[in-house]
Order: C-alpha cells, then sequence, then structure tokens
C-alpha cells in the first residue's frame, strides 16, 4: 500500500482546531484548501510511482485509517474523525 499523499497525525495537542491536511503557502504559513477541487489538483501535480495503489491516506492520532483509492472517493465536504479531530476542513 503506497498512498500518493500520506496525512499521519501522531501527536495532536488534545482539543486542536487547526486541521490535518492543510496548503503551505510559504515555509512558516499555511491555510485550508478553498475546496475538493484545489486539493485533489494538488494530489494530481504529484508524479507517483508504479507503486502506488492509493490516491489519499489520512491517519488520525486515534489510530482510525481513512483510505480514498481515488479522486471521486475524497470527501467533498469537511472530514471529521469520530474522535473530534478535524482532518480536512475547507474553506475558512
Amino acid at each position: 500500500m503506497n498512498p500518493i499523499v500520506n496525512y499521519i497525525d501522531y501527536k495532536t495537542p488534545f482539543g486542536t482546531f487547526i486541521p490535518l491536511v492543510q496548503k503551505r503557502e510559504t515555509k512558516t504559513s499555511t491555510r485550508n484548501y478553498n475546496d475538493k477541487q484545489e486539493f485533489v489538483d494538488f494530489i494530481d501535480s504529484i508524479k507517483p510511482s508504479r507503486r502506488v495503489d492509493i490516491y489519499l491516506m489520512i491517519e488520525c492520532s486515534c489510530g482510525k485509517l481513512y483510505e480514498y483509492t481515488n479522486r471521486d472517493e475524497v470527501p467533498s465536504s469537511n472530514l471529521i474523525c469520530e474522535c473530534k479531530r478535524k482532518l480536512i476542513i475547507y474553506g475558512n
């Protein structure tokens, strides 16, 4: 299993409001992706190896794993884990 993009949240401070998936704008600043299209465009811009079989994998610090095999499966709305950790938040 080799994802194109793998977000792993090992040590999240309790009660954090910062989503795990964010776009890096500069060396010191990040922001949320505007929408699903901007996010999948970013993923598509990465040149994966031929061994890749997962499009996106997100692992929350609680151990819950979210796997998406293609771009159509990526959530088009916010993704919040069962433990209430914000994984993907679109917009502000």
